[in-house]
């Protein structure tokens, strides 16, 4: 057999599965000279790479590529638990509906809307592509019924009908969503519709989101409800969310959202709350939506289990260095290369939660080693102590199929939450007050309804669509200039000094 390519140690460890930070402490570069100085920390890490590799071929696990990105941090001081690579861009999908969400709550807070304010669906807005709730033009709802099948259903024809209400139009409305994401700082993010829908220029990060998802919690606290509901009742039918399995499952879970078109691969973004604290992890370019929630709920117990210092780790979101070039997205059709991983890869890599969670070396009893390479995909998620021969075994019926229940039972937990969809409704009160527009910084008004960008297609609208209520109430689309109201970022303290660096409008 012909010898192995020459790789470097840290390429090798890489592809290990070995965390860089058990390598070399993330806060600064190592070189050959401060390694030499370092022996004791070498060896530990070479007998660490030896057992992984050991465990890995022992185990037979499958190599497979890493998620392409996640960010978890502690939401009150701002400091980041673990990352891999934070900058890299990459299309948002659906978590774009939380920058909607945030450019609404502005309105509402601005008082050029209300929760009762009218939002008509538009021949634009309702030819837009599933996912969607199927409305006619014409069709009346309130913001707040909108937001929730925005946030909850990830109803794209609804946004687009939100953006129209609040912006004027679609294109005024991501003028909107552009003007806060370079006031929040958000330097590799671009957006181009309301939704998330195939753009190859509708980029974000996993540090933008988590700049994103910060200020949502700090700047409309009274909102944060519209994230933690796990589905929604709509008539007769109940609409599940996608992300209802990690809310229903995780301890302490309320939120966010999730996100999945062929270009990005499955995404999210979720917190919980615990003990006063609250853990928000990102999530982009998972394989699959249950590998993205196992990821997903890995990441928040990482979080919980951390304490400062572990793993390097320290930073706050304003001190983690940006690469000179970030990671350019993938090209189109990422979900078609990302390898689905099986059942017994899951159970394998993420089964355990919170219970596979090691503090630090020092803590472990003599001879277990750190199994990096066997603890998850990525294997900086659950560092792993473990005298073990065998990963999870996948749970069977008597009939040898899958349990699926106890399949989720051992990647996300038990079920702790009773599910209980919230209700919506279409129409609006007679005395509902009609939307004014916002300008941008530069003082150009939103344009109009804009309809022209888009041509009607035909849809399938649901029976119960048009048994449902509505009220005929009038809306006024004379716009009145408004303004964005600027507050400085969230500083790590709570106060609100400038976190980092907001890029200049252009």
């Amino acid at each position: 057999m012909p010898p192995p390519a020459r790789t470097s140690f840290s390429v090798f460890a890489f592809k290990l599965g070995i965390p860089r930070v058990a390598l070399f402490r993330r806060s600064r570069q190592s070189t050959a000279s401060n390694i030499m100085q370092q022996p004791r920390r070498l060896g530990r890490v070479v007998r660490i790479a030896a057992a992984s590799l050991s465990l890995a071929l022992l185990w037979g696990l499958p190599a497979r590529a890493e998620i392409a990105s996640w960010l978890v941090f502690e939401q009150e001081s701002g400091r980041v638990i673990e990352q891999h690579n934070a900058f890299q861009k990459w299309h948002p999908a659906s978590l774009t509906k939380l920058m909607t969400a945030y450019v609404t709550f502005d309105a509402l807070r601005a008082k050029r809307i209300d929760l009762t304010s009218p939002v008509v669906m538009s021949a634009a807005a309702s030819a837009e592509p599933a996912s969607k709730m199927g409305f006619k033009p014409g069709t009346k709802m309130t913001v707040d019924n909108a937001l929730k099948m925005v946030l909850v259903k990830s109803a794209n024809d609804v946004a687009v009908a939100l953006a129209e209400t609040v912006g004027g139009s679609k294109s005024g409305f991501s003028k909107l969503m552009n003007a806060q994401a370079a006031r929040l700082g958000m330097r590799d993010s671009r957006f181009n519709n309301p939704h998330g829908l195939p753009d190859d220029s509708q980029i974000v990060s996993a540090y933008d989101m988590a700049l994103l998802i910060r200020a949502l919690w700090a700047d409309f606290p009274q909102y944060r409800d519209y994230y933690d509901h796990a589905g929604i009742r709509f008539g007769k039918r109940t609409l599940k969310s996608a992300n209802r399995e990690f809310l229903l499952r995780v301890r302490g879970a309320n939120g966010l959202k999730t996100g999945f078109i062929c270009d990005s691969g499955y995404n999210v973004a979720v917190s919980a709350k615990r003990g006063g604290r609250t853990v928000v992890a990102v999530v982009l370019g998972a394989a699959s939506g249950l590998e993205r929630a196992a990821a997903a709920r890995a990441l928040i117990e990482k979080g919980f289990d951390d304490r400062p210092g572990l793993f390097g780790g320290g930073e706050s979101l304003s001190d983690l260095r940006r690469p000179a070039v970030a990671k350019a997205p993938p090209p189109s059709g990422y979900c078609k290369r990302a390898s689905k991983p099986d059942v017994d890869d899951l159970m394998a890599r993420y089964a355990g939660g919170a219970s596979a969670l090691a503090s630090t070396e020092d803590n472990m009893p003599p001879g277990v080693a750190i199994g990096y390479a066997i603890s998850a995909k990525n294997a900086r998620l659950l560092p792993q102590a473990t005298t073990s021969r065998e990963p999870a075994k996948t749970p069977k019926k008597s009939n040898g199929k899958i349990d699926w229940a106890k399949v989720m039972d051992s990647l996300l937990g038990k079920q702790i939450r009773t599910y209980a969809p919230v209700a919506v409704e279409l129409g609006v009160p007679k005395d509902a007050r009609a939307p004014r527009y916002a300008s941008i910084a530069t003082g150009e008004l939103v344009d109009e309804a804009d309809t022209a960008e888009s041509h009607p297609l035909p849809v399938r609208k649901p029976g119960v669509v048009a048994k449902a209520p509505t009220v005929d109430t009038p809306v006024a689309y004379a716009p009145k200039p408004g303004a964005i109201v600027v507050l400085p970022p969230l500083a790590a303290d709570g106060t609100r000094t400038p976190l980092v660096r907001p890029a200049p409008l252009r």
